[in-house]
């Protein structure tokens, strides 16, 4: 995997080193996901002595998450496998698919033997999260200009992200249909931590999404998806530009995401660089 700096490279960059950036990022990830997961009518919440678990109610995966591993170092191993069972017992309860999004510093570290040893399995590929300065001068990739990109501000726009969504991210039929709509208040106000964008031809077709959400200090990119039939248009781009600039108009200094396989190439274009990997776990099917 290439967009990597050295540590002398990230601190000139970031100006923190490697260890602080990873720790922030990792915080930062953790939050915005455990916000994301726990922002649905039907939500729950588990909260433990290490783990946090949020669950939609929805069946897919990704939107029923126990985030981390952060027991304090003196928790006996009795105290951490009850903790354990009782964050499988609460998504068994709410009947849906799962991740355990692992940290890359977890404590216990050998909570991966743990997960196992409960039946969970390590359900690879890893997820890359990436990091970009908001203050360097430089040159983004072209784009369509006459592409079409605004902040969502109807119902009418909540509507259209979550069939873009649903579609991009091939949710099961059925799941998440009114995802955005349900939490108005999450994605149009301008107290959220959240700002949605769509992209199209004009507001009357839009054809992508993507978000910029804060957590602990700094943004990040969220929920970016196309329509497949649009994809290598220049809509991805343009979106990715205009977070970009909504993030440091807001005083950003540095912004971070996750990326799939098929945005890391994008991503490195837009300045963003590899700085670790989050790992899953999962019961098996």
């Amino acid at each position: 995997m290439q967009a990597t700096l050295s540590n002398e490279e990230l601190l000139q960059r970031f100006g923190k080193p490697r260890v602080e950036l990873i720790q922030l990022v990792e915080r930062h990830t953790l939050t915005v996901q455990a916000w994301l997961s726990s922002r649905s009518p039907q939500a729950a919440r588990f909260v433990g002595k290490g783990v946090k678990a949020s669950s939609t109610g929805f069946k897919i995966p990704l939107l029923n998450l126990a985030l981390g591993s952060d027991f304090p170092k003196e928790s006996s191993e009795k105290e951490i496998d009850e903790e354990v069972k009782a964050v499988i017992e609460f998504f068994a309860t709410r009947n849906v698919p799962w991740y355990w999004w692992m940290s890359a510093g977890p404590s216990p570290q050998n909570i991966a033997q743990i997960l196992e040893r409960h039946g969970l399995a390590y359900d690879a590929p890893p997820l890359p999260a990436m990091l970009a300065s908001l203050e360097d001068e430089r040159s983004f990739p072209t784009h369509n200009e006459t592409i079409r990109v605004w902040r969502a501000h109807s119902l009418k726009d909540l509507q259209a992200a979550s069939t873009i969504r649903r579609i991009a991210f091939k949710f099961p039929a059925g799941e998440a249909t009114t995802y955005f709509e349900d939490m108005p208040a999450d994605w149009l106000d301008d107290s959220s931590p959240a700002r949605l964008f769509l992209a199209g031809e004009d507001e009357s077709k839009p054809v992508s999404i993507g978000a910029v959400i804060e957590g602990e200090g700094i943004p990040g990119i969220y929920v970016m998806a196309t329509l497949p039939e649009h994809h290598r248009k220049g809509y991805g781009k343009a979106i990715l530009t205009r977070l970009l600039a909504e993030a440091k108009s807001a005083d950003g200094k540095m912004i971070a995401l996750t990326a799939s396989e098929a945005g890391f190439g994008l991503y490195a274009q837009f300045g963003f660089y590899h700085l670790l990997d989050f790992d899953f776990y999962s019961v098996p099917k």
